[in-house]
């Protein structure tokens, strides 16, 4: 069988105005998974990521700590189908309709880039309304389409280089709870939940072959655990 690894990218920016670059914690994360992967002897047929610069750093971390230890490493390749989810323009869409529904929304989005839980809560409310349908309207990014974005770039990886291969993509917490999504069958609502409690630097494994993609490890970072440091165990 044929294994394909997905890292979520290292923590972002949370609450600056460029959210798309690492943290030094991000960068951290980062490099303490390359060093793993190179300390455990893993090899890959091929390497991918969006287009997301956080996702192309935290792929980077890994091809630099190859190369500098002499082991042999694909060159990166990019591909959108990768990228996260617009969660920006979900947001907008949904606030207005939800501040519609409930006037007392606004004191939270008041504080909601200051205080991480205000966020998660509404986000949640948000994300829910969008994974239902009952809100897609001509353009606007349905979560249909993003998941078939993310299964078309699985299909096209599996066609390219066949059977047999080991293959590690770089990508966030949306694609990988799609193929989640993809490999046991989960409902929308529980997609969606379960991509917030994908951590950042984690490593979820699917095998694959003729019959399709199951589900091998979820949400690993014993790379992070062995430091024993609670400041790297993040989910945004």
């Amino acid at each position: 069988m044929s294994e394909l690894l997905m890292v979520r990218h290292g923590q972002a920016s949370f609450g600056e105005k460029d959210y798309d670059r690492l943290s030094p914690t991000g960068i951290r994360q980062a490099k303490l998974l390359a060093m793993h992967m190179v300390r455990t002897g893993q090899s890959f047929d091929a390497v991918y990521c969006g287009t997301l610069l956080r996702q192309i750093n935290t792929a980077e971390e890994l091809i630099g700590a190859f190369s500098e230890c002499g082991i042999d490493i694909p060159e990166l390749s990019i591909s959108g189908d990768f990228d996260e989810y617009d969660s920006l323009a979900v947001w907008t869409a949904l606030i207005p309709i939800m501040l519609e529904e409930n006037s007392a929304l606004s004191t939270d989005l008041e504080r909601v880039y200051s205080d991480k839980k205000t966020f998660q809560s509404i986000f949640e409310q948000v994300m829910y309304r969008w994974v239902s349908g009952n809100y897609d309207k001509h353009g606007f990014p349905a979560w249909s389409d993003f998941k078939k974005r993310v299964e078309n770039g699985i299909r096209k990886i599996i066609e390219t280089h066949g059977q047999g291969r080991k293959i590690i993509i770089f990508t966030s917490g949306g694609p990988i709870s799609a193929a989640l999504q993809q490999a046991l069958g989960l409902t929308d609502g529980k997609t969606i939940e379960i991509s917030w409690q994908i951590m950042n630097a984690s490593v979820t494994r699917f095998k694959y072959n003729s019959r399709g993609m199951m589900l091998s490890v979820f949400n690993d970072i014993t790379h992070l655990e062995m430091e024993k440091d609670k400041e790297l165990i993040t989910y945004r």
